[in-house]
């Protein structure tokens, strides 16, 4: 038993926890200045993030897990800080998943049925660096070519080369099978 709770020991100081100070991510990988005992500070300590994420956790408030390599405290890497009190979304039901930032912004996974994305002012997808979706209050607009399989219903009038599709008038009205001009 002894050498179980030595090893539990061993193991359990090699992790700290710690109060995130300053952050800089400025440069290929994040460092991180944390507070983890009294007076004892450590600066540019690697974030080790996980593949395809990266975050800026707000700093206030802000904690992290400091690692010692071989029980070395001059090696150490963080977990990427959390900041519990800002903003995290709550009450997901289970394999539910929210990408958030602290605004408020929010990705949500839910159900497995939906995907909500709720943006403060704007949501943009692009393509190649060319915005091709551009989503606001005020409206919606794709830049190139709308391909569409079904009907669409419009609730307003459709201008399509400046013409109304329920405005427009036509020249050289006949009467019987005759055709008419073009729109004007």
């Amino acid at each position: 038993m002894s050498d179980l709770m030595d090893l539990h020991y061993g193991l359990r100081s090699q992790t700290l926890r710690g109060v995130v100070q300053d952050m800089d991510d400025s440069g290929p990988s994040q460092t991180v200045t944390v507070q983890m005992h009294y007076g004892q500070q450590r600066s540019k300590v690697p974030v080790h993030q996980p593949f395809g994420f990266s975050s800026s956790a707000p700093l206030d408030g802000a904690v992290t897990h400091v690692v010692q390599n071989g029980a070395d405290p001059s090696d150490l890497f963080a977990l990427p800080p959390a900041n519990p009190a800002a903003c995290r979304m709550g009450g997901l039901k289970e394999g539910e998943s929210i990408l958030y930032d602290a605004a408020g912004q929010k990705i949500y996974l839910q159900d497995g049925k939906i995907v909500r994305i709720d943006a403060l002012e704007e949501m943009r997808v692009s393509i190649a660096g060319q915005p091709v979706l551009d989503v606001t209050k005020d409206g919606v607009t794709i830049t190139g070519k709308l391909m569409v399989s079904e009907t669409i219903e419009a609730k307003g009038d459709v201008t399509g080369a400046g013409i109304s599709l329920s405005k427009h008038t036509h020249s050289g009205v006949k009467a019987g099978t005759d055709s008419t001009g073009a729109p004007q």
